[in-house]
C-alpha cells in the first residue's frame, strides 16, 4: 500500500500509483469524508485532460504595420518599453 507524509503546510502529495489508476490531474477536487475514526478521499469533481494542440490558430496576431517592423524577441527591453508608456509613448 502506498503512503505519504503530511506536510507542516498540511499539504500530502498523492502517490503516482494512485493518481495513474483513478485518472487524478492537477485542478481535479476531491473531498476528504470523515468515516467513522478513517478518512475516505472520494474524488469531488474531474477535470478532462487537455490537448494543446487543439488551441493552435486560437490566437491571431496582426501583421506589424510596414513602417515599424515587429522586433525580434532577443531586442525585447522591458525598462524602456517602461519609460515609453511612463512618458505616454508606445
Amino acid at each position: 500500500m502506498a503512503a505519504a507524509t503530511l506536510t507542516a503546510r498540511g499539504q500530502i502529495v498523492i502517490p503516482a500509483e494512485i493518481r495513474d489508476r483513478y485518472g487524478l490531474v492537477a485542478g481535479t477536487q476531491v473531498e476528504f469524508v470523515d468515516d467513522a475514526g478513517s478518512i475516505r478521499l472520494v474524488v469531488h469533481r474531474r477535470v478532462p485532460r487537455t490537448d494543446p494542440e487543439a488551441g493552435y490558430g486560437l490566437v491571431k496576431v496582426p501583421p506589424a504595420p510596414a513602417d515599424r517592423p515587429r522586433g525580434r524577441l532577443v531586442d525585447f527591453d522591458a525598462a524602456t518599453l517602461a519609460q515609453r508608456a511612463r512618458r505616454g509613448r508606445s
